[in-house]
């Protein structure tokens, strides 16, 4: 009797130990936001990467590729996910469980070759670790050398102690880099010292952290919820300086011009309140949700361009069948909506930049051969769809109906179907002269508008009866929406990009018959949807797709980073 009661007394110690080890170790979620720049051009966080992989693991596509990536789904042992969340067991596994992670842009290097402007961003991955440094150490070390191999191959690379606990690998004869703290229980990992060293300074106090910025508390707490996968937040200020650089590219001017960004960027900021970011797992996807905050008054004068009509299900019969990307405009009044965007620019900006702002407008309508877009959408009915063909060519051809025929052709032959410019055509059956810029083709009520190379891939689909059929699922989609406006693009490429790249991160890379079978897996999959709509406070975008943004964050190990911004 004695043995037992000592027995379970010991027993009792036992559990009480394990108890206080487990609420002594438990982890308490930290605002990242303390750890981030407050000028960070752009700020995600994902507090718990270990729901972003189950959700990820649970949608459709990725089930759909697992007889070809033969990935397993994470352990599903609540006891031993316990133990991890307390820092017992692998380190990899504890880190796994245990992490806040938080990506941040401190900043764009931009430089200028011929007429194209070239942007490196400087970028940080953050993690709250909630493990002491001594046993993250090598395992951090491990990692950025397994990134530096995967990302630049061959790589020297070094580790000294300072103010904390480096790591450094670089590629022989270049500037590229990656380097990696430890500072206490959290770890930077970034492509530049000073990203690096930005975060440290934000985490200890000495720099401002994004957290001072109201308008990310404001967005945050009304956006974020218990469901929700990840935030990203972009300030007023750097959504103006994005934006900036942005525009000349659809105004055909190119980069440098410090001057004309100037003038938009502080434009944009009378209008921009910010964007912010969030996602979370639904419908066997990701979905993606954005808000493009707005000055009240801009607001209320978008509202025109969001008012919508009845649908027309004859215009179908001009969508091929296979495309790159779909959008559908529904606006009730194509040249009202047009006035509503005009006038709501020019409602806070003063004379000069809101001429800016109508020519950047204008730009827009370009590429269809439309220089008078007040004429042309008055003889125009919804909807209006821009459709991209193919992913061969880079741009688009309009689909309207068309309300005054005679009024358009005058219009259209007068402006940039003068000359040698365009012609106008009649019919699907038509053939185009290559040697022309533009080309217009009028059929049943309809008429599609477009660079001639454009419109001849779009043509060629519908002379092989390759319009969309009733059971279509676009078709079908776009029928049960409420939005004014629906996006519609092949995610294919970047699916298989995604899901490559994953692989290879483990170790693994696909054949060239494991990617063909990958491919047909991912057929019934491919496309993303996107809804617009006009909220109490901005623009609402709401995308479903298979992986959402979290397959873009995997682009920025591309071996390259710099990108293509202007030409």
């Amino acid at each position: 009797m004695k043995f037992l009661r000592t027995s379970l007394v010991l027993l009792l110690l036992f559990v009480l130990i394990a108890a206080a080890w487990l609420w002594f170790n438990r982890t308490s979620p930290i605002d990242l936001a303390k750890y981030a720049p407050a000028d960070s051009v752009l700020y995600v966080e994902l507090n718990s990467p270990s729901d972003v992989a189950r959700a990820i693991q649970q949608t459709d596509v990725w089930k759909a590729a697992a007889p070809i990536t033969h990935s397993q789904p994470s352990s599903s042992n609540k006891l031993a996910l316990m133990a991890a969340r307390a820092g017992i067991g692998p380190i990899d596994a504890v880190l796994f469980a245990r992490a806040q992670l938080a990506l941040v842009v401190v900043g764009l290097n931009a430089s200028e070759q011929g007429d194209t402007l070239r942007v490196k961003p400087e970028f940080a991955l953050i993690a709250e670790t909630h493990t002491s440094g001594w046993r993250t150490k090598p395992t951090v070390v491990s990692a950025v050398k397994q990134l530096a191999s995967f990302v630049y191959g061959a790589s020297n690379c070094n580790e000294r102690s300072a103010d904390a606990e480096y790591v450094e690998c670089s590629v022989a004869g270049g500037e590229r880099k990656i380097v990696g703290a430890i500072d206490g229980t959290m770890v930077v990992i970034g492509n530049t010292e000073n990203a690096v060293r930005s975060c440290l300074e934000a985490k200890r106090g000495t720099r401002p952290n994004i957290l001072s910025d109201p308008e990310l508390r404001r967005v945050r707490s009304s956006l974020v919820s218990d469901q929700t996968l990840g935030f990203g937040y972009v300030s007023a200020s750097n959504s103006a300086k994005l934006f900036s650089w942005a525009a000349p590219l659809v105004m055909r001017v190119g980069p440098g011009n410090l001057q004309l960004e100037q003038l938009l960027a502080v434009s944009a900021g009378k209008i921009l309140r910010g964007v912010a970011w969030t996602a979370m797992s639904k419908g066997g996807g990701i979905e993606d949700r954005y808000l493009f905050s707005l000055e009240p008054e801009v607001v209320s004068h978008l509202r025109p361009a969001f008012e919508m009509t009845a649908r027309d299900e004859n215009v179908w019969k001009l969508v091929p069948e296979d495309f790159e990307s779909l959008t559908i405009y529904r606006s009730k009044e194509p040249a009202a909506a047009w006035r509503s965007l005009d006038s709501a620019v020019a409602l806070k900006l003063d004379v000069l930049p809101a001429v800016l702002f109508g020519t950047l407008l204008k730009s827009s309508l370009t590429p269809y051969g439309i220089s008078d877009p007040k004429e042309v959408l008055t003889t125009l009915a919804p909807p209006l769809l821009t459709l991209r063909p193919s992913a061969a060519v880079e741009g688009s051809v309009l689909v309207a109906r068309v309300t005054d025929e005679p009024r358009l052709r005058r219009s259209l032959a007068q402006e940039i179907f003068r000359g040698s410019n365009g012609r106008i055509f009649e019919g699907i059956q038509a053939e185009l002269d290559p040697e022309l810029e533009f080309s217009a083709v009028f059929s049943d009520g309809y008429v599609l508008l477009g660079k001639t190379e454009n419109m001849q891939l779009c043509l060629a689909a519908l002379r092989k009866s390759e319009a969309m059929n009733a059971d279509n699922k676009i078709k079908q989609a776009s029928e049960e929406s409420s939005a004014a406006i629906l996006t519609y693009a092949n995610d294919e490429l970047r699916l298989r990009n995604f899901i490559s790249t994953v692989m290879m991160l483990q170790g693994r890379r696909l054949s060239a018959e494991e990617t063909a079978g990958l491919q047909n897996s991912l057929r019934d999959y491919s496309f993303s949807s996107t809804e617009t709509r006009l909220g109490s406070t901005g623009i609402e975008r709401k995308t479903h797709s298979a992986f959402g943004q979290f397959s873009t964050f995997i682009s920025m190990l591309s071996a390259d980073s710099s990108n293509v911004v202007a030409r």
